[in-house]
């Protein structure tokens, strides 16, 4: 499985893990094989019938952990034995477990209910057991899946958690078939080499970033266009003149610019707009411990700030403003992430004086003593901040507190390399390799409709908590993309209360991929992968012929019409506005 995630103490021994603690299904079942016509459309082939499914444990001689595996038998020549892992995704409707073997796509159906029930609950046990290396049991699945605040929140939907979903539904946003039938079209923007990023800005400019030097784009209805402005910033302790403007031509766009000829041109790992968009505050790769904070307008670093507590450096992985609309306002503080912590800073001087080398002053926050391994965050409207860690928790404070999380939701297993929080605090997306993990985090503590409802940012969901859904690619198109990794949801860029995300964006290596908000909250738990979580596979893939570095959403600002969203895609070397005739 390739999992460094841990799990809490069994109550007997790992290596007790044994054929008695997964039951065998019973009966037999057709398979089929997916196959590409020659119009490209995906259609299955039924190979042979009346075949049985063995589950087996490799290590059942050893004393290693246990590794199921599903074995076909009665294919004939077909030798089919697959690992159970995440990626098995099961269609309760249509009674069919789909799942990928050395880049064939293979669906088994049972004709019989039971038998299939049968099927998925030995499944669940399996994956229960290669995921987390100890055996299966009600009390160990409680405490993998409890979490250490007592939750109990990843099991299959219910009713109450179906109902708790549907009940934000936007009633004016179009069904998601209709809203993803139309093919997008792209329309190039211009060519740039070696992008490594972007910072979208919900004012006049957004930028890209590239080796060296930050590119201006002038945001437009519909789109970014062209502004022909290339910025170029060092460090001020190494050049006093620490950046230059330039100018070109249209035609010249992406033409490679000489440097500055002295000090090092900043390359920033973390970029985010501040003081009502006219300053960049960045991290770079070589000094963590320090942010750069550049005015746009005269397109130079005008100080470098130390981050300490104490007198001691402390390196920040990444950062981002106070709220969802920060960079909107003049304010000057915002959070940072450190592998074990989470600080607030703020870059007033309480003195008032000039610093040479002024320091951040540490305005909260925790020093984590155990191994927290924190990856992402993102804030909301209110201030509330979820956190992504490598062992797949997330994190939930409230907007005063970052010392300790109100609620923690348990991992699935994948580490959590991005995540983004819509303006209300409603909805959490986490990015992990293999999926999207979005989570509710308003709920009601009597499970009634129509209760007073609490947000998991400030009070503790427990049992109540609706159980997430996970977004992610049918294996065809997983092998499409040739099993790449998705990164960096977002959801629609919103910042004003009363409006409502509609779409949830990713990449996906030479593809974006996205999906209707709406298709997420009505999904009717009918396809369930993960060990039996909602899995909603209604999307829209859009390909590029190279690898896609981001897919995000301009500020609604600049959509087409009321309820519109307007979608950049980013890859290696090109800009694209992706355009949907007004059906997007």
């Amino acid at each position: 499985m390739g999992n460094s995630t841990s799990a809490p103490e069994p109550e007997t021994g790992a290596e007790n893990a044994s054929n008695a603690s997964v039951a065998q299904p019973q009966g037999g079942l057709t398979l089929y094989r997916g196959c590409r016509s020659s119009s490209g459309t995906f259609q299955w082939e039924e190979q042979a019938s009346g075949v049985h499914a063995r589950l087996y444990d490799a290590n059942e001689d050893s004393k290693r952990k246990a590794e199921w595996h599903l074995e076909i038998e009665g294919a004939g020549a077909l030798d089919i034995d697959a690992v159970i892992d995440d990626d098995f995704m099961f269609d309760l409707a249509s009674r069919r477990a789909v799942f990928a073997l050395d880049s064939v796509i293979w669906a088994l159906h049972s004709a019989s209910a039971a038998e299939f029930e049968a099927l998925h609950r030995v499944y669940e046990k399996a994956l229960f057991e290669n995921k987390w290396g100890i055996e299966y049991t009600p009390e160990n699945e409680a405490k993998v899946m409890g979490g250490a605040d007592g939750m109990h929140m990843l099991g299959k939907e219910t009713a109450e958690s179906i109902r708790a979903w549907a009940d934000d539904m936007d009633v004016d946003q179009p069904a998601p078939e209709e809203s993803l039938r139309t093919p997008p079209r792209d329309r190039l923007v211009g060519r740039r080499e070696a992008i490594q990023g972007v910072v979208m800005g919900a004012g006049e400019r957004s930028y890209l970033v590239r080796e060296g030097e930050i590119n201006v784009m002038r945001n437009a209805v519909g789109g970014l266009e062209d502004a022909a402005v290339r910025l170029t910033f060092t460090p001020p302790a190494k050049t006093p003149a620490s950046a230059r403007r330039t100018t070109r031509r249209a035609s010249l766009l992406g033409a490679p610019g000489g440097g500055l000829g002295e000090g090092e041109a900043l390359t920033p790992s973390r970029a985010m707009l501040m003081g009502r968009e006219s300053q960049l505050a960045m991290l770079t790769p070589s000094r963590k411990s320090s942010l750069m904070q550049a005015d746009i307008e005269t397109g130079r670093v005008v100080r470098e700030w130390n981050f300490q507590k104490d007198g001691v450096d402390i390196p920040m992985e990444d950062i981002v403003g106070d709220t969802k609309a920060a960079q909107l306002e003049a304010r000057q503080t915002f959070l940072g992430l450190g592998t074990n912590r989470l600080v607030r800073w703020d870059l007033r001087d309480p003195t008032g004086a000039v610093q040479e080398s002024p320091v951040a002053q540490y305005a909260g926050g925790r020093d984590y003593a155990r191994n927290t391994n924190f990856t992402c965050l993102a804030t909301s409207g209110d201030g509330y901040v979820a956190v992504g860690s490598r062992d797949g928790r997330v994190r939930l404070y409230s907007e005063g507190s970052l010392s300790q999380a109100k609620t923690s939701v348990p991992s699935l297993g994948a580490p959590v390399t991005a995540i983004d929080v819509t303006f209300d605090g409603r909805w959490v997306v986490a990015t992990t390799d293999r999926y999207l993990m979005v989570l509710k985090t308003s709920y009601r503590p009597d499970g009634e409709e129509g209760g007073p409802e609490l947000c998991g940012f400030t009070s503790r969901m427990g049992a109540r908590a609706p159980a997430p859904r996970l977004l992610r690619l049918r294996p065809e198109d997983a092998l499409r993309t040739g099993g790449a990794a998705f990164q960096k949801a977002h959801f629609t860029w919103v910042t004003e209360r009363g409006r409502q995300e509609r779409w949830v964006v990713a990449s996906c290596g030479a593809f974006t991929v996205r999906w209707n908000l709406r298709s997420v909250k009505i999904a009717n738990a009918q396809t369930v992968s993960a060990g039996g979580l909602t899995t909603v596979s209604l999307y829209q893939l859009i390909p590029k012929q190279e690898h896609v570095v981001d897919s995000t959403f301009m500020h609604e600002n600049f959509a087409r019409g009321a309820g519109d969203a307007s979608l950049v895609v980013v890859t290696d070397n090109f800009v694209y506005n992706v355009d949907d005739d007004g059906d997007f």
